[in-house]
């Protein structure tokens, strides 16, 4: 993906965690940055550029290199590179974005699960065999 084109993503609105809103270790762009690569963050994960966010929020590419490097540095973003030119951002930790595949198979799981089980005459659970 260049730079410039822009990147699809599920935005319904912005919404900051409170977690973030409230951390006292990132600066008020690191965590707009932070909200941004969230919403980037697809299945592949975050594409975009430093091209891209700095033309977003109006500042150069190497502040926001810098941003980016701390966002990393303090165990917010992964940042891997493919192909030798293809980097790729994914938010870490509790906002990590959990596969597709991985949701399908644990509603699958989940179905499995109930179908297994029914309420027994006191309220209980009994196992079908």
């Amino acid at each position: 993906m260049g730079d410039m084109e822009k990147p699809s993503r599920d935005f319904k609105g912005i919404w900051i965690p409170k977690d973030i809103w409230l951390s006292k270790e990132l600066s008020l762009m690191e965590k707009v940055l932070f909200v941004e690569i969230h919403s980037l963050d697809n299945e592949r994960g975050c594409f975009a550029g430093n091209r891209y966010f700095a033309e977003f929020f109006g500042l150069h590419p190497r502040r926001i290199a810098g941003h980016i490097s701390s966002l990393k540095q303090k165990g917010y973003i992964s940042v891997t590179v493919h192909n030798l030119n293809e980097r790729v951002i994914r938010t870490v930790g509790r906002y990590a974005r959990v596969p597709d595949n991985e949701v399908r198979r644990l509603q699958d799981d989940r179905i499995r699960l109930v179908h297994k089980f029914k309420l027994g005459g006191k309220g209980g659970m009994t196992k079908l065999s």
